[in-house]
């Protein structure tokens, strides 16, 4: 099955293209930050046009909590704007998105949105 993995560099990342080939996935595009620009949807569609995967991983977030408070529109368009663009993306293409958060973005024990 073929895989694009966004953030490929962090730590999950590189988790993620070490255990899905062992796992019968073909990652076909490993990303980071110079491989694709998270803070643009056009080349975020562009790269899944272009691999045609049948599934995307998004590893890639914009973690530094602190820093997001004066960073909030890049932390806001690498957290939402291009997780948005991808589910866009895989939508056209026929894939799926598996989308990674952690308990600093929603812990579970909110009953809003």
């Amino acid at each position: 099955m073929k895989t694009v993995v966004f953030g490929a560099s962090g730590t999950l990342g590189q988790a993620l293209t070490a255990v899905l080939p062992q796992a019968g996935y073909e990652v076909v595009a490993g990303l980071d930050r110079k491989g694709c620009d998270l803070g643009d949807p056009a080349a975020i569609a562009a790269v899944i046009r272009r691999f045609s995967p049948e599934v995307v991983f998004n590893a890639a977030a914009y973690t530094d909590v602190d820093r997001a408070e004066t960073e909030a529109d890049l932390a806001y368009a690498i957290n939402a704007v291009a997780p948005e663009a991808m589910a866009r993306a895989v939508e056209v293409v026929g894939a799926s998105l598996v989308h990674y958060s952690t308990d600093f973005v929603f812990d579970g024990g909110s009953n809003s949105s």
